[in-house]
C-alpha cells in the first residue's frame, strides 16, 4: 500500500487524475469533498463563516454559496486568510480520520488525496508520493474560463496558491497535462505501472 498526494495548480487536470487514478484501483479521498462535509457536518464552522463575512455567502435555505464566497476570497488575500483559519484546521481532522480509516478497510490499495493546497497545509509528510498534474497558465486559464469562471476570477484562483513551478519542485513525479485527456490518462497509466512495481 502507498499513500499519494495528488495536488497541482487550478485548471490543470487534478481532478480528471483523480478520476482516472479511482479508475485504476485507487481509493480516491476528495479534498473537497472533506471542506464540504466539514460546512455540513460542524454549524460552528459555517457560523464563523457567517461573522467574517456576512450573511451574504448564504442561500435563501441557508446553506452557504459557495461561488459567492469564493467570489469574495479570491483575489483578497486577507480574506482568504480568514477562511483558510477557519476551515482548514477541521478540514485537515477530517482528511487525517479518512486515511485512516480507508487504510484499515483498504490495507492492500492505493490511497490517494486529490488536493490542491497539500504544500500550503503543510501536509507533504503524510504521503509516500506526491504527483503534481502540471500545465501551461494560458491552458490552466483556458480550461477555467470554459468551466464558466470570468478570466480575472480564474487568475484569482491561479495566484491564491503557490507557483507551480514550486510545486514541481517538490513533486516525487509529474505529470505535464497540455494535451488531450488521453495523452494524460496514458501518463498516469505510467505512473500507475511504476508506482505498482514497487509496491
Amino acid at each position: 500500500m502507498a499513500i499519494i498526494g495528488l495536488t497541482g495548480g487550478p485548471g490543470a487536470g487534478k481532478s480528471l487524475a483523480a478520476e482516472y487514478l479511482k479508475k485504476l484501483g485507487a481509493v480516491v479521498i476528495s479534498g473537497d469533498d472533506a471542506g464540504r462535509e466539514v460546512i455540513a457536518s460542524i454549524p460552528s464552522v459555517l457560523k464563523k463563516l457567517v461573522r467574517a463575512f456576512g450573511r451574504e455567502i448564504l442561500n435563501p435555505d441557508g446553506t452557504l454559496d459557495r461561488g459567492r464566497l469564493a467570489t469574495i476570497v479570491f483575489g483578497d488575500r486577507q480574506a482568504l486568510l480568514t477562511l483558510n483559519s477557519i476551515v482548514h484546521p477541521p478540514l485537515l481532522k477530517i482528511i487525517k480520520k479518512k486515511i485512516e480509516g480507508s487504510r484499515r478497510e483498504f490495507p492492500r490499495k492505493v490511497i490517494v488525496v486529490d488536493a490542491a493546497l497539500i504544500f500550503e497545509w503543510g501536509i507533504a509528510n503524510w504521503f509516500d508520493y506526491i504527483l503534481v498534474i502540471a500545465a501551461s497558465r494560458d491552458i490552466r486559464l483556458e480550461r477555467m474560463v470554459n468551466g464558466g469562471l470570468s478570466k480575472k476570477a480564474a487568475s484569482d484562483r491561479i495566484a491564491s496558491q503557490i507557483p507551480q513551478k514550486d510545486k514541481i519542485k517538490l513533486a516525487d513525479y509529474i505529470i505535464e497535462n497540455n494535451g488531450t485527456r488521453t495523452g494524460v490518462k496514458k501518463k498516469i497509466l505510467s505512473f500507475w505501472e511504476i508506482l505498482n512495481k514497487f509496491r
